[in-house]
């Protein structure tokens, strides 16, 4: 594994991340402003309808690309003819699906998962479903960009979207009083933009010929996939639709408001999984037993685990600060939210199935997250209403964590690879520790601050060992020697 490849592109991928993520903290107050609540639920219910469709669309190819570069790299005759013959299969897939969104049985079954009177079925929906096509043609430009360790392509197409999405957003909902269509416009213009920037570097190295084995492969290695996304995709998403439908989409706005926040943390987790990819490929290539592989994903658990506590501690803070009085609630359910994105930080151990082409693994451990998920929500949300959003995040973090332990296990019999599970637990203790949801609670005072810095010295003390230390310490060193260079 080559570690001054992954620390480049970490470094890059933190930038990126930071830029965005801060940009969107600089951004999302001013929307929750704009909007109401209601209208702000409706964006937060839209965002799991793009999400799954930005998967169906996509056919999970990308995964079946990652696999190909590898194979083909020496060969760009042969890679552009794959290119070719694999989008050619989600074009016309994409259009196929477009013809049934204008059928009867579409609106049908979509009015059984929103609620049409308050969700304009052509207006919203149809945009959040271009918006799926836009991502998923742009995530395949991503993924070839990141194995190709094209960095700084994936960095400046990421701050265009941000950018362009929420000015284009403040714009159509203040000046023009589109609401929550102008933010999904918005959304969907950026995307463009951004297509167009990746689009030289992506189908300008196609090679039209049309090759019915790379269509075959695409399609073996790449439909599994779409199921195991898809329920992926269910259990991190179907809580925001459950929550519309038995609670109320004001309820929903603030959940998403603590989702979104919580996502800060994929600034690490992003970083990580983005340069580690291609990496991790690499290295399982020349040894499938390499410990290092497993000794970076321990690491990396701890580095987000440490970071996961810094923001269960002081969003109450934040949150008072930058938000309106009405989302306040969030701050309840943003440590168990912020817990659940750590545990699913492990599912970079996918990638061990994908490599062994043993996907169907996935699809189990999926589907047992997804139908826990979606039982526990439907069966407690309905019957405890006023605690529905602590339910959802619950539901939703154990969900995350029977899986990865499944995935852990699989990994430990089927591969021969075992990780440190003292450690592991350990770091889920401490994401999870009662005297968290009391520091973090919405009652904010003096005492209580001075509480959260000894506590996060504590947690300091146990989690940033002198291996982690020092990737730390390497990673802020080479930042400066970029700076100091410029």
């Amino acid at each position: 594994m080559d570690n001054k490849n992954l620390l480049k592109g970490t470094m890059v991928y933190s930038l990126m991340n930071l830029v965005t993520k801060m940009g969107s903290f600089v951004f999302l107050p001013i929307i929750t402003r704009l909007l109401t609540q209601e209208e702000f639920g409706i964006v937060g219910t839209l965002a799991p309808i793009t999400s799954l469709f930005t998967v169906i669309l996509g056919l999970g190819l990308y995964n079946a690309q990652m696999k190909k570069y590898v194979d083909l790299k020496e060969n760009e005759d042969e890679f552009g003819s794959y290119m070719f013959s694999s989008t050619l299969i989600i074009v016309v897939f994409n259009i196929l699906t477009y013809i049934f969104l204008f059928t009867p049985m579409a609106q049908k079954l979509f009015s059984y998962i929103v609620n049409l009177s308050k969700v304009s079925y052509y207006p919203l929906i149809i945009v959040s479903i271009l918006i799926a096509t836009a991502n998923a043609f742009n995530n395949l430009s991503t993924t070839l960009f990141r194995m190709k360790r094209m960095y700084m392509k994936v960095a400046i197409g990421s701050v265009i979207s941000l950018f362009t999405t929420y000015i284009l957003a403040i714009y159509f909902i203040k000046y023009l009083k589109w609401g929550v269509f102008g933010n999904q416009f918005a959304n969907l213009i950026a995307l463009l933009i951004v297509f167009l920037f990746y689009f030289k570097d992506y189908f300008g190295k196609f090679r039209f010929k049309l090759n019915f084995d790379y269509v075959k492969y695409s399609l073996r290695n790449g439909l599994p996939l779409i199921f195991i996304e898809l329920t992926d995709q269910v259990v991190n998403l179907s809580d925001r639709l459950v929550l519309a439908k038995f609670v109320s989409l004001a309820v929903v706005g603030g959940y998403t408001l603590a989702f979104t926040g919580g996502r800060v943390l994929s600034v690490v987790t992003g970083s990580f999984v983005n340069s580690w990819t291609p990496e991790f490929y690499e290295a399982m290539k020349e040894d499938k037993t390499n410990p290092t592989i497993t000794r970076s994903v321990e690491n990396f658990i701890a580095i987000i685990s440490f970071a996961c506590v810094i923001a269960q501690l002081f969003a109450p803070e934040g949150i008072k600060l930058i938000f309106p009085k009405s989302y306040y609630q969030a701050i309840n359910y943003m440590p168990l939210i912020l817990a659940g994105i750590v545990i699913q930080a492990l599912f970079c151990l996918d990638y061990f199935f994908h490599f062994h082409e043993d996907s169907i693994y996935i699809f189990y451990f999926t589907m047992f997250a997804m139908i826990f998920n979606l039982v526990g929500n439907i069966i407690f949300i309905p019957k405890f209403p006023e605690i529905g959003p602590i339910i959802a995040a619950w539901t939703t973090l154990l969900a995350f964590l029977f899986r990865a332990i499944m995935e852990m296990m699989i990994i430990r019999k089927k591969y021969k690879i075992s990780f440190n599970y003292k450690k592991l637990f350990l770091y889920f203790i401490i994401i999870v520790n009662p005297v968290i949801f009391y520091l973090s609670n919405d009652q904010i005072s003096i005492v209580k601050f001075g509480l959260k810095i000894v506590y996060l010295v504590i947690v300091t003390k146990l989690l940033v060992n002198k291996e982690v230390l020092t990737k730390i310490m390497n990673l802020v060193n080479g930042i400066k020697r970029k700076i100091m260079k410029r």
